[in-house]
């Protein structure tokens, strides 16, 4: 493959909702540029970009994938990104990774979840780009309806830079509204054939020029006067103020076609190379401790992994070039790992088809093989180069987790580690061991992201089942119990057992020192229990604490007060007073009025005015508590608290209620009480196990 200097490349990201046809709009690109000889369709199978089995059964994308193109001797790369809210990690990775997005909209379904989550993103990376109106060629598609709703929903400064020509099936060309020239695309869309303006179309397409220029106009105060003052601009001046509006942000261009039916993909072509930022539109780009970095070629190498991803040849780590530029066989730093690694073969990638390449420069996307020590926002730089480090991408928190154990017994390590390889390329999920339950927890962005990793976990040879996951519950008192005997006695011929210990039980004081969950007072005197026994008995009250007295749970916020006891000069031993304590414990435990505490966890939903009520009523039907509301742009933040119980299945739920645009954050606020009917049925269905004889 040939080099490219970094001003002649172009990076950008295909974003947008799932199934907006992202990814036949990039097959159309690859096709028209010749790198693929015929174009690529999700439905029958045939993309180079949707390969993983999970994705050719869904027919929908389900993690990043990158490509390249050459168009009148630029190279382009782009990163194609799935517009579900299950991977929206990867759309997140795919940002860091990129100087300008394409945002793609189904013209017969509008602006949906996804296009807004996903430009949002960007705008919030503050990236230059444009949007895509697709599936023109489809029933009920209309480019003036997904106009306005693109206007009202993403960004009022959206401006038309073409209009269609035809509709739905008879849709087959463009108007370029700056030159007011007409395109019709012909046999397989490669073929573009300048034409006449319709008739028909010839009121509207001037009117709408006259939209686009003073779009223009406004990107500059010394354009706009000059507008205002002669009603027009030079063309010189409209491609000036073209390019510097969309690198600025102050417009938006607009453009239709259709990916499956290749038109109108050319002219996007063009608009990448001619408008879009080169790398070094970045200026400097920052690392940790304020070390800084041109992004130009003949700066020093930096590069960060933004994914990795598992090929015939074992894991690639894909990885955004900077600044500086890189060869094969050459010595590279992993400057956060303080490590070194090798650089064998630098690819360029289209899906996991791999071309090699001599060198890489500033701009470009690459994917390198057989890393030793390097993951997902790791930084590279040139051994004895730049010390800088890239912050690392922020992941999402998951929203939704299950007990995971394998079909087979023992075949815990295997499950443990195929997961782990799966997170080495997914870093959204999430694999933990609860320290109560000691379950294995997968947690993830939403129900179908666990799902396809149990799909792949199943292609690796290995059968799961999940489970909700245990809800960490808590025993503690209201009340209080004095002179509670603890015996444990037992003879069976020889030397027996015997110990006894009398206690008081409360709850431990709010201004108690101790931050354990057991305050202890030893306050025995006269010798009615041997001092080296005494340890003993805090022993074996803290055993019983962590296996629970009501319903297995562990105890606390506990103080327990020694104040006598019994011993037997033979008889007596360190174990008989663990039993003793033990069984004092629980006795004064029965006495103290128990009670079960339940997490509460602190909750912020994200959702649409209109599903806010619906979504209030839900969280007081959980037990949850409204802490309180507030607007933030076209959204509302609900606060609240809710039982952690109440909330396991929540991200299901809220995406129905919402039809996918609420989302959510948990985290842990504090224990409460459960309500005593709630506590009767999980007392009942636990089984405790109570001290022998």
């Amino acid at each position: 493959m040939k080099n490219y200097e970094a001003a002649d490349i172009r990076t950008v990201a295909l974003i947008g909702h799932s199934k907006s046809g992202k990814t036949s709009l990039a097959e159309a690109m690859l096709f028209d540029t010749k790198v693929t000889t015929r174009l690529g369709k999700v439905d029958d199978e045939t993309s180079s970009l949707d390969t993983e089995p999970e994705e050719l059964a869904r027919k929908s994308s389900m993690q990043l994938a990158l490509g390249y193109c050459e168009w009148k001797k630029k190279k382009i790369n782009f990163i194609d990104t799935p517009g579900d809210a299950n991977f929206g990690a990867d759309a997140m990775l795919a940002l860091t990774a990129v100087d300008g997005v394409v945002c793609v909209v189904s013209a017969p379904d509008g602006v949906q979840v996804g296009t807004e989550r996903t430009w949002a993103m960007a705008q919030e990376k503050q990236l230059p780009g444009a949007i895509f109106i697709n599936k023109l060629d489809r029933e009920r598609a209309t480019f003036d309806k997904a106009l306005n709703e693109v206007r009202e929903v993403l960004t009022k400064k959206a401006v038309a830079l073409q209009i269609p020509i035809g509709a739905e099936a008879a849709f087959n060309g463009v108007i370029d509204l700056l030159t007011l020239k007409a395109y019709a695309f012909e046999d397989d869309g490669r073929t573009v054939k300048p034409i006449d303006v319709p008739a028909d179309l010839a009121d509207e397409a001037q009117s709408a020029r006259e939209a686009l220029i003073e779009g223009i106009a406004e990107s500059d105060d010394a354009l706009l006067e000059k507008y205002f003052e002669e009603g027009e601009l030079s063309d010189e001046e409209i491609q000036k103020g073209f390019s510097a509006g969309i690198l600025a942000g102050t417009f938006v261009p607009v453009l239709c076609g259709s990916g499956t039916k290749n038109v109108g993909v050319q002219p996007l072509l063009d608009l990448i190379i001619n408008n879009f930022p080169t790398p070094m539109a970045r200026g400097t780009i920052a690392g940790k401790d304020k070390v800084e970095v041109e992004c130009k070629e003949d700066a020093p190498l930096t590069a960060q992994v933004f994914k990795s991803i598992h090929t015939d040849v074992g894991k690639i780590a894909l990885m955004r070039i900077f600044s500086g530029s890189m060869s094969n066989d050459t010595s590279l730093a992993n400057t956060g790992r303080r490590g070194k690694e090798r650089v064998g073969q630098i690819y360029a990638l289209v899906g996991k088809k791999r071309e090699n390449l001599d060198k890489a420069v500033a701009g470009d996307l690459i994917g390198l093989a057989k890393l030793k020590d390097t993951h997902t926002g790791d930084t590279i730089a040139e051994e004895k180069g730049l010390d800088i480090v890239f912050e690392a991408m922020e992941m999402p928190q998951p929203v939704i987790s299950y007990a995971v154990r394998p079909k087979n017994k023992g075949d815990e390590e295997k499950v443990a580690s195929k997961l782990n390889d799966i997170i080495a390329e997914d870093t959204s999920l999430r694999l933990d061991r609860d320290a109560d339950s000691k379950e294995m927890l997968l947690r993830g962005l939403g129900q179908v992201h666990i799902e396809m990793c149990v799909e792949k976990l199943r292609r690796a040879g290995v059968e799961v089942e999940l489970d909700p996951p245990k809800v960490a519950y808590r025993e503690t008192i209201r009340g209080k119990a004095k002179d509670v005997e603890g015996k444990h006695k037992k003879q069976s011929g020889g030397r027996g057992q015997f110990g006894v210990c009398y206690i008081d039980m409360e709850r431990k004081p709010a201004d108690s020192e101790s931050e354990d969950d057991l305050e202890f007072v030893d306050a025995i005197f006269g010798g009615a229990i041997p001092r080296q026994f005494i340890p003993s008995v805090e022993k074996g009250i803290r055993t019983r604490m962590a296996r629970g007295v009501i319903a297995g749970y562990p105890v606390v916020e506990i103080k327990v007060t020694l104040k006598d006891g019994k011993f037997h000069a033979v008889d007596s031993d360190g174990r008989s007073f663990e039993m003793a304590g033990s069984k004092g414990f629980q006795e004064a435990f029965k006495k103290a009025q128990p009670v079960l505490l339940e997490p509460v966890m602190q909750m912020e939903v994200r959702c649409p005015d209109d599903n806010m009520g619906d979504i209030i009523g839900d969280i007081s039907s959980r037990r949850g508590k409204v802490l309180g509301t507030e607007a933030k742009g076209r959204e509302q933040v609900i606060k609240a608290q809710v039982p952690q119980s109440e909330v396991l299945r929540y991200a299901i739920d809220l995406e129905s209620m919402t039809a996918g645009r609420g989302s959510f954050t948990l985290g842990f606020s504090h224990y409460d009480e459960v309500p005593p009917n709630l506590a009767e049925e999980i007392i009942a269905a636990a089984k405790v196990e109570e001290d022998e004889d």
